[in-house]
């Protein structure tokens, strides 16, 4: 049975995956814009990573009886370059694929780069400590 899970959640995956990349190439040849771009893929992480910050901050403030308006403003930064990025999408596009395409892209790009900071952390921690029992190499021959 787990077999047939994981057969299922790779297929699911892949279907998904493939979804995505002919909605990608469809766009490409309407409009000639993208969504699913490694810059978009930044600004999205860059806005959420502003809004989770932004969120945690306001939090510890509320709990220390401190100032929010920090956490708020970063929160708030977070939501303008969003809204950048969806107001660039509908510029490229008409409103019901900028508006798809705007809800996939963020909802999609926002996991991927809350893990694959999580994954950078990790792979950084894990090469530093790798890298502490490693050896001096000597050139002799120059």
């Amino acid at each position: 049975m787990l077999v047939l899970q994981i057969l299922g959640g790779l297929a699911v995956f892949i279907g998904v995956l493939w979804a995505f990349l002919t909605f990608n190439n469809h766009c490409t040849e309407k409009f000639g814009y993208q969504f699913f771009t490694k810059l978009s893929f930044i600004i999205v992480g860059i806005a959420v990573g502003l809004l989770l910050i932004g969120n945690e901050w306001r939090l510890n403030s509320i709990a220390e009886n401190g100032d929010i308006l920090n956490g708020i403003i970063l929160m708030i930064i977070g939501i303008c370059i969003g809204l950048f990025l969806i107001i660039q999408n509908f510029r490229a596009t008409n409103f019901l694929y900028g508006f798809g395409g705007s809800i996939v892209q963020i909802s999609v790009f926002s996991v991927l780069a809350y893990f694959g900071v999580i994954i950078l952390i990790l792979g950084v921690f894990l090469s530093i400590i790798a890298s502490m029992g490693a050896k001096r190499v000597y050139v002799v021959n120059q």
